[in-house]
């Protein structure tokens, strides 16, 4: 697969990724290049056997490092989609989007990692270890405390 391709097919599932870090857009697209950069030099010089969670291994580090050289991260209620939606599915689709980060937020930022990769960009649990460096185990571990806050506050809201 060339670059073109691999963009072209994991492009919104990273866009989606990212966005949900920094929920900000201008941001987002500059870590979406940023991502692609890297994975175009990456890939020059050797192929990548599975490249839809080394992308997101990529895309992490990228925003690691945007978050360590600004010290400082904008949140917003914007949201822009890539693909065209009617307008009634985009505004339900935003306030549902909009509750799940205001949720997310309230989590320890690792549990949030290991929730968005596995849950919302379903990466298993292998490749999620991967993507955040740790054991699968630790993610697993995660995953479940992630998602028994998030139930709580679900039934808090309700």
């Amino acid at each position: 697969m060339d670059l073109e391709q691999i963009f072209e097919s994991h492009m919104n599932d990273i866009y989606r990724y990212l966005f949900s870090l920094t929920q900000h857009h201008a941001q987002t697209e500059d870590l979406l290049q940023e991502t692609f950069i890297k994975a175009h030099i990456t890939l020059l010089a050797k192929p990548i056997d599975d490249i839809r969670p080394w992308l997101f291994k990529v895309a992490y580090y990228s925003y690691i490092d945007s978050v360590r050289k600004q010290k400082l991260i904008v949140v917003t209620n914007e949201i822009n989609q890539i693909d065209e939606r009617t307008p009634e599915q985009f505004v339900v689709e935003q306030d549902s989007y909009i509750q799940l980060l205001k949720l997310l937020n309230e989590l320890k930022d690792i549990e949030r990692q290991a929730i968005l990769l596995c849950d919302v960009h379903e990466c298993t649990y292998e490749q999620v270890a991967e993507i955040l460096s740790m054991n699968i185990n630790t993610v697993k571990s995660h995953v479940a405390r992630g998602r028994k806050k998030l139930r709580e506050l679900l039934s808090k809201e309700e």
